[in-house]
């Protein structure tokens, strides 16, 4: 009867022990371990020592989970999760906020690049290697211009850029449609010599969201002595540079169609 007793015990023993192994098992966290960024299909991590957590973590219906560094494996819990991940995380998520609510908007001051990856799909055990590829969104307008004569009569160049694109909507990388305007004046003591400004704006992808340009030429107290146009719209290509070199002091040209466009270091035909 003792052995029996010592029997019954040690069974109950074990299973106890597997219960709680199994209960263990269920509620384990899995471990990101291999996983690769890059920066427009070129790898890319931090440098050791900084804090910047590129990684942010969505659970599967949008809800924001969590910031991760790149640098480091780290654990969730056992589920499905979408990944994102940025080189500039602070200016692209200031605030965490639902991953279907997520949009960019087109910085008003045209001077700040969109640099996010495809939020990818990712689910426990996380076995395969989870690949991030963080793509520039925006491009950059650069107008110049070959003036080697000045204009005296106005000192403040107003460029007004208008896009047809407002936002970047994160979750299926699509682009909020909306005109919009982005101005920027800049004081010239020299009558346009040398006058260069760069917009930063959202790719346009096709020439129905190419982007046009009003330039306004104002005195020191801001009255306008003239106006300006391009002839045609601009194209903006993701991490390129589309320049336009241009005079801006030929008289009697409201509308400006002596221009050369190039693109990526490549001249443009018209």
């Amino acid at each position: 009867m003792k052995n029996i007793k010592k029997l019954i015990l040690g069974v109950c023993l074990i299973l106890s022990m597997t219960s709680c192994s199994s209960d263990e098992m269920k509620y384990e966290p899995s471990v990101v371990r291999d996983y690769a960024l890059q920066l427009n299909g070129n790898p890319w991590n931090i440098n050791v020592g900084i804090t910047t957590r590129s990684i942010f973590v969505y659970k599967d219906n949008g809800q924001y989970f969590g910031n991760y560094s790149s640098l480091y494996r780290f654990a969730l819990e056992k589920g499905s999760y979408k990944f994102i991940a940025s080189d500039i995380p602070a200016e692209m998520v200031p605030l965490p906020v639902n991953l279907n609510d997520f949009i960019v908007p087109q910085s008003i001051n045209a001077d700040q690049k969109v640099n996010l990856s495809a939020a990818v799909p990712y689910a426990t055990p996380f076995e395969e290697k989870l690949n991030m590829n963080i793509l520039t969104r925006t491009g950059t307008l650069r107008l110049k211009s070959k003036d080697i004569v000045a204009d005296p009569s106005y000192s403040v160049i107003k460029t007004t850029v208008s896009v047809k694109r407002n936002g970047y909507k994160v979750s299926d990388e699509t682009f909020v449609k909306g005109n919009m305007t982005v101005s920027r004046s800049k004081k010239t003591t020299t009558g346009g010599i040398n006058y260069l400004d760069d917009f930063i704006v959202f790719q346009t992808d096709e020439a129905a969201n190419n982007v046009t340009v009003h330039i306004e030429f104002m005195t020191a107290d801001l009255v306008v002595v003239k106006t300006k146009e391009f002839e045609g719209s601009f194209p903006i290509l993701g991490n390129g540079v589309t320049n336009v070199d241009f005079n801006l002091n030929d008289a009697d040209t409201p509308i400006i169609k002596d221009y050369v466009v190039t693109i990526n270091g490549v001249v443009q035909v018209k």
